[in-house]
């Protein structure tokens, strides 16, 4: 009978914008080398310069990240899992708009430019604007997070 294996998550310590890459050299050396005490890893969408290792033990995880590129070190203490789960899960934008206010578009073609919300899709998280500064009805389509409320 096997004694059951401990799980913990590890964070290990990269550069900054190199994280995918760490994880794919991790994976390579995990298949080569037949690590059995490895179970994850995870790269946070939203943590940058750490990749998330799950493993048994400390030791299984810094054998595995010691001598590849762009790693740091692995960082002392144990990650919660209620950590690894803020960090990959998704926040759902809550529209904070309604029809009839007038919104900033922050990002994409209209940028800096205002206009009013005709309709809101809260569906698929769009909103249908009216152009403020255009000198005919401009109506256009742009996800809910383009956008920020400037009056009500």
């Amino acid at each position: 009978m096997e004694a059951p294996k401990f799980r913990n998550y590890y964070a290990v310590r990269v550069t900054a914008g190199q994280e995918i890459n760490v994880a794919l050299m991790i994976e390579e050396r995990i298949k080569t080398n037949s690590v059995k005490e490895i179970y994850s890893i995870i790269v946070p969408p939203n943590v940058k310069g750490y990749v998330i290792v799950e493993a048994s033990g400390p030791h299984v995880v810094k054998l595995v990240a010691t001598g590849i590129r762009h790693v740091k070190g692995v960082a002392h203490g144990l990650v919660q899992k209620e950590d690894v789960v803020k960090f990959v899960s998704k926040t759902i934008a809550i529209p904070t708009v309604k029809e009839g206010d007038i919104v900033e578009i922050v990002s994409g073609p209209f940028r800096g430019m205002q206009a009013e919300v005709k309709r809101l899709d809260s569906a698929k998280n769009e909103v249908v604007l009216n152009i403020l500064e255009s000198s005919f009805p401009l109506q256009v389509t742009v996800p809910l997070d383009q956008v920020k409320p400037v009056k009500k």
